[in-house]
């Protein structure tokens, strides 16, 4: 019960920090100049920021199914799309995204191939960020250059040492399949990859339809406002993201009102947009997810009781 009253406590500060942060920047940087800025963005610019977000949608597809292949012998391709489009609406439910593992209980058939799959995807985003954000630190904190650039190297260097990690017996219960985990890190580092590029051509669009910027400061931008995700106080980094694009992009005299419209109107679009496709498939299938909810609470209680037993024996 206390448990309970815990999670439910921080799930409520989350949703207010990421409000709050939001509602700062709002009041700080005049909504009404925020709103123009979304306002007068041309046919054309819309147009193309519009269409990468298809193409990044199609990237995160295949490489969700790509997982899902890999790792499960059990599944039916045509729930596929629909259980990915309801993790975007799961995503925002939780601060952190945690909630989004639930789209593998819209996947009918055994689930631990599924659940790994789910892991490795947001392990790979997590690692992927980290990776990025160390390398680009120095731009804003040269002084520590030399530190930030050594832990950076040894976080690539890690990326060599994964597969030996993924075959440890600790995971050989939850495989369905012989995994050949060197080719799926490449596979999923390229997806990523294509993610990140994406998402920053939507926001050298944007960005230079208010104000030309080199294409390397638009990179470092994008680095800090993707990783944003890193940091769990709010749902899906609002306000934090957009408070850190007001700040990195301030630094190269760029219009913090205009910056955090940019944000905004590319959150909306990656992923209020996919997020309400979702909305819809989770409704016909809400049965299906509280039998979920159920299974998932027998799973953790007997997680908990092979524990005990083990430590017993121990």
């Amino acid at each position: 019960m206390k448990a309970a009253i815990k999670e439910y406590i921080v799930f409520t500060l989350k949703y207010l920090v990421g409000f709050a942060l939001l509602g700062w920047i709002l009041w700080r940087f005049d909504y009404r100049k925020i709103l123009t800025t979304v306002v007068h963005f041309s046919l054309v610019d819309i147009s193309a920021v519009l269409l990468i977000s298809v193409l990044s949608l199609i990237l995160q597809y295949k490489r969700w199914r790509y997982l899902i292949g890999s790792h499960s012998t059990d599944f039916n391709h045509s729930d596929l799309l629909p259980a990915f489009f309801s993790g975007f609406a799961f995503r925002l439910l939780i601060p952190g995204g945690h909630a989004e593992i639930t789209k593998i209980f819209l996947l009918p058939g055994r689930k631990s191939g599924k659940v790994v799959a789910f892991g490795i995807e947001k392990y790979f985003e997590a690692y992927f960020k980290l990776t990025l954000v160390l390398f680009a630190l120095p731009a804003v904190l040269p002084q520590f250059r030399n530190w930030f650039y050594a832990a950076g190297l040894l976080l690539a260097a890690l990326f060599f040492f994964l597969p030996v990690f993924f075959r440890m017996k600790l995971f050989s219960r939850f495989k369905e399949k012989e995994i050949d985990y060197a080719r799926v890190f490449r596979v999923v580092l390229l997806y990523s990859g294509g993610l990140f590029l994406t998402l920053s051509a939507q926001y050298f669009i944007l960005l230079n339809a208010v104000q030309p910027l080199p294409v390397k400061t638009v990179l470092e931008t994008v680095i800090f406002i993707w990783g944003a995700g890193l940091i769990p106080i709010s749902i899906s980094g609002l306000g934090v993201r957009e408070n850190l694009a007001a700040y990195f992009l301030t630094l190269y005299a760029f219009p913090a009102s205009a910056a955090v419209g940019v944000s905004l109107f590319i959150f909306f679009i990656n992923v209020i947009v996919p997020a309400l496709a979702g909305v819809v498939y989770i409704i016909r299938r809400r049965k299906q997810l509280a039998q979920a909810r159920s299974t998932m609470a027998q799973a953790g209680r007997q997680a908990l009781r092979n524990w005990k037993q083990r430590s017993k024996k121990d």
